[in-house]
């Protein structure tokens, strides 16, 4: 009975000789080392001859190896090449866009966004959700081919995504002030666009505050909030059940501090424009119906 090698096992050995080891070729495959070792002591088995010689943690061919690497480069070329043959000529390749977007309206856009390009073919979202100074960083450094973020209202000279306006909020059980009469702050880490608009907006109206903690993500920032630890600011848009707006608590609630009204921001649309192609434009276009600039 005539013996078949599967293409696999000599796929396997030829990544094995290019890229120098088993644990490498596993990367190179996106399969486990264990799956190439037994790939090759299949392949070894059927062809009753050893085909490499370990010598620590180097492994050389053997002369029955090299007899083997020439055959399997014309069987790998040849399978290789009737799938392209054979495969629809017409059809693009997919592209994927890389799409960063601030965790403050992420939640927001980002549905919308999937969901529109999800009726275009051959184009795949690969989207990073972060703060910032992060997004803006990976954009220079061309790991994103663009971003939404967050930006002051008349600091850019760009049309505006969306817009949404900045508020105060607390838990809902947030007590009143001390009689210090000091606020206490929720802030994020680092440069952030809302720590900046809080302090000069309390510091322009005389406000004592100090900052309570300071949060790395959305997410601890909330569970702050939850905590009953102080006050801070968010969009319109990330108030959900287990935080409250401050200015209609103080309508009910006198007994807490009447903050100052903070300003509105736009989200912009930053582009890596060494990337910027056809893929870049339809995504582009796709945010204008995933958006409701006010």
């Amino acid at each position: 009975m005539a013996k078949n090698i599967d293409i696999v096992l000599l796929r396997s050995f030829t990544a094995v000789i290019n890229t120098g080891g088993v644990s490498k070729a596993a990367l190179a495959l996106h399969v486990t080392q264990s799956a190439i070792s037994q790939h090759i002591k299949r392949l070894e088995t059927l062809l009753n001859t050893q085909l490499f010689d370990r010598i620590g943690r180097n492994i050389t061919l053997t002369p029955q190896g090299e007899a083997l690497q020439e055959y399997a480069h014309k069987m790998l070329q040849t399978n290789d090449d009737i799938i392209r043959h054979f495969a629809e000529i017409d059809e693009p390749e997919t592209t994927t866009v890389s799409i960063g977007l601030s965790e403050h309206i992420s939640h927001v856009l980002l549905p919308n966004l999937l969901l529109n390009i999800s009726k275009i073919p051959h184009i795949d979202i690969d989207a990073k959700i972060g703060i910032n100074q992060g997004l803006y960083s990976d954009l220079e450094s061309g790991l994103l081919d663009m971003a939404l973020l967050v930006s002051e209202r008349g600091l850019h000279n760009q049309k505006a995504v969306a817009q949404y306006q900045i508020e105060w909020v607390s838990s809902p059980e947030m007590p009143a002030l001390d009689s210090s009469g000091v606020l206490p702050l929720v802030v994020y880490d680092g440069p952030c666009i809302f720590r900046t608009i809080m302090i000069s907006t309390l510091d322009s109206h005389n406000i004592p505050w100090k900052v309570v903690y300071t949060a790395s993500s959305i997410g601890d920032l909330k569970a702050a909030l939850a905590a009953k630890m102080g006050f801070s600011a968010l969009l319109e848009c990330e108030i959900d059940g287990w935080l409250t707006s401050c200015q209609s608590r103080h309508q009910s609630l006198p007994d807490l501090p009447d903050l100052p009204d903070l300003p509105k921001v736009d989200i912009i649309l930053r582009c890596n424009h060494r990337e910027k192609n056809d893929e870049i434009d339809t995504v582009i276009n796709s945010l204008t119906l995933s958006s409701d600039p006010t």
